[in-house]
């Protein structure tokens, strides 16, 4: 009879379900278990004694077949445990259909007494690997939940592999006993032949193989013998487990007190008594590394599998352990964090939701739910859009695929259904949470109500629109009268031409301001006609100066490309050009110089103009284009409107605005326009 512990180590390799093949140092094949010989389909072939290039020549392209090879070397130069990335191999399945696989090989140095490599143990993994990454935090949150993410993901990897491993381990078990008797039973028949010598030196060979490759494995395993039991075997790797205590020969309960009484050993009986396997994920078991020492909280995945003796009864218990305190931990400090995530989402009035770099929506606060009256098993990917007013559906599109683009905060206004089929005005603001390296990790959206703010900014156009058009007439009538009186000034006193000259310049700007507040009103009811034609830049530019420098105190100089010419409405891009080369002049008085650049970048034309003057401060650059908006340091009169008009006109022409600032040091204000 075969003792049990080496019918395991021959259990272990030969009814894995991971495919597995051991080579010697010239690369010979000396073994490979079922699972192998099915994918090579050499279960009528034996292959043992052959070299590993020429059993693979016609199963593998010539690429991977050479890099297996000089793994193979490497591993066993190095000592070292050597993983190819992926490995192309060609099934032949019984009806002689060719399949490719992928596989990720796995090549262990199995060592000697003299920790010299004597055989080489291959592995075969498939190449399927999926991994999700967990929610970050909200802002405050963002940092600690991005470390916690890559702890979590180095860990999720160790765990997924243990676990595995485990139950690979375990599927071999459930086979084991039926092959054992069986082979107990040729190696008796084989021991009571004298002519068979040879035979038995090379089962003995093969006994002493798989036991190496048992106390090499990375599982912990042990044999517990009989109904005490007994440490009968222990391997390396469940002996770190317990570094400090002396295990083998000891029964379980006498090497491991603090056990009895624990849930682990009231299973550990009960396995014994039916001979159920059982498979224990996470278990938390309070154990100490030394004898004396005080029990630690430790979380561990582990197998139970009875072992039984030749006459089919239960003798003793094998027991495959792996400690995954560490990866445990991490995964529960990560799920605290994204409890207080979700409670802090919650606790905000604004609705509130999490999505992905590509998008998904994954998560929608409470305030969500009890606007739009949807429930949580909802389809969570397109609620945000089945909630949109079909008229700002396609901007909602436009602009929530251009934040994410940016990789940038950024916002807009929309309107959603409520429950009662109603629809409400909310501003949508999205914010980046991203790691240490400026890698987008996760997005947390905002809906703010603006409803009421909306319905006043309403009223607030209807009336400048009509006081606007009111004013128009009468103020026309009034500057037709101040051209004449203008003409006829020369025959009247000194003062009075004086006064008819200011009395003009006041006219001109109050027209000025009703063409704004006219301009302002129609672009926010759908916009102004464009009337694009082709126009030299430069000579446009060059006509603004003449009506923006009219004295001394500052210089324009424009530089760039003077023969760049684009498709636009020339009027309008003459409106932007005039009003940012008046603003330098109005609230940079003190900046001897203004520059404007022409620049042609790939495909588009960028226009900046650039003051030396007193800057605008960081935080209200991002709102100088908001309608009537004004910096509150700046004491020139006005009425927030030019931007605005200056945006709105851009974005008609498909291209981009922004201002750039530095307080003591200048601002520049630019525009791109597509050629």
């Amino acid at each position: 009879m075969i003792p049990s512990n080496e019918q395991l180590f021959q259990s272990v390799f030969n009814y894995a379900t991971l495919p597995m093949f051991v080579v010697n140092t010239d690369f010979i094949i000396i073994a490979h278990n079922k699972q192998h010989k099915i994918i090579s389909n050499t279960l009528d072939q034996d292959v043992i004694g052959v070299n590993v290039s020429a059993a693979f020549e016609s199963l593998t392209p010539a690429e991977a077949l050479t890099l297996l090879m000089d793994n193979l070397m490497l591993s066993k130069n190095s000592k070292e445990v050597v993983q190819l990335p992926s490995f192309q191999f060609v099934s032949l399945a019984p009806v002689n259909d060719i399949t490719e696989h992928s596989w990720r090989i796995e090549i262990v140095p199995v060592l000697n007494h003299a920790q010299e490599v004597d055989y080489l143990l291959t592995i075969w993994h498939t190449d399927h690997i999926h991994a999700e990454i967990l929610p970050a935090a909200q802002t405050q949150l963002g940092e600690e939940l991005a470390a916690t993410g890559e702890q979590l993901e180095a860990g999720t990897e160790q765990l997924e592999a243990a676990v595995e491993e485990i139950e690979a381990i375990n599927d071999e078990l459930t086979q084991t006993q039926e092959k054992l008797n069986k082979l107990s039973q040729e190696l008796e028949e084989k021991e009571n032949l004298d002519d068979h010598s040879d035979k038995k030196q090379a089962v003995e060979s093969q006994r002493d193989r798989l036991k190496r490759f048992l106390m090499q494995a990375p599982a912990g395993i042990c044999v517990l013998d009989g109904p005490e039991f007994v440490f009968e075997l222990i391997n390396p790797s469940f002996q770190e487990l317990f570094p400090n205590r002396d295990l083998l020969g000891k029964t379980f309960v006498a090497a491991l007190p603090e056990i009895k009484g624990q849930l682990m050993w009231e299973i550990l009986q009960e396995v014994y008594a039916t001979g159920e396997t059982f498979q224990g994920s996470e278990m938390l078991i309070p154990l100490a590394n030394e004898e004396t020492g005080n029990a630690d909280e430790r979380y561990f995945n582990f197998i139970y599998q009875a072992r039984f003796d030749s006459a089919g009864k239960i003798d003793g218990i094998l027991l495959f352990v792996y400690e995954v305190t560490d990866m445990v931990l991490v995964r529960l400090e990560v799920e605290e964090n994204e409890q207080r995530f979700r409670l802090l989402l919650n606790a905000i009035p604004q609705i509130a939701w999490t999505n992905t770099v590509e998008g998904e929506i994954n998560f929608y606060n409470e305030q969500w739910y009890s606007y739009t009256g949807m429930d949580g098993e909802e389809n969570q990917r397109m609620a945000l859009r089945q909630m949109m007013h079909p008229d700002d559906l396609k901007n909602h599109i436009e602009k929530f695929k251009a934040i994410l683009a940016s990789e940038d905060s950024g916002h807009y206004e929309t309107r959603l259904k409520d429950e009662d089929g109603g629809y409400k005005w909310y501003l949508i603001r999205m914010q980046p949470i991203k790691d240490d390296e400026g890698v987008v990790l996760l997005w947390i959206g905002t809906a703010t109500d603006i409803n009421d703010l909306k319905i006043l900014q309403q009223q607030k156009d209807d009336f400048i629109s009509i006081a606007s058009h009111e004013l128009k007439t009468p103020v026309a009538s009034l500057k037709a009268s101040m051209q004449l009186l203008d003409r006829m000034k020369h025959n009247s006193s000194e003062k009075m031409q004086s006064l008819i000259g200011l009395a003009g310049k006041s006219v001109d700007k109050v027209s000025g301001l009703i063409d704004s507040l006219l301009d302002s009103n129609q672009l926010a009811q759908g916009g102004i006609p464009l009337n694009k034609t082709l126009f030299n830049l430069y000579e446009l530019i060059e006509s603004c100066a003449v009506h923006v420098f009219r004295d001394d105190q500052s210089q324009l100089i424009i530089t760039g490309d003077k023969d760049l010419s684009v498709h636009a409405d020339q009027e309008r891009i003459e409106q932007v050009i005039i009003n940012m080369l008046t603003n330098a002049v109005k609230y940079a008085p003190g900046s001897k110089e203004i520059n404007i650049n022409i620049e042609k970048i790939t495909d588009t034309v960028r226009v900046s103009v650039t003051d030396k003057g007193p800057g605008i401060p960081a935080e209200k650059t991002p709102y100088l284009f908001d309608r009537y908006y004004r910096v509150e340091e700046s004491r020139q009169p006005g009425l927030g409107l030019g931007l605005y008009i200056c945006a709105e006109i851009i974005a008609k022409h498909e291209g981009k605005i922004g201002a750039e600032s530095e307080v003591g040091v200048g601002s520049t204000f630019w525009f791109i326009l597509p050629l």
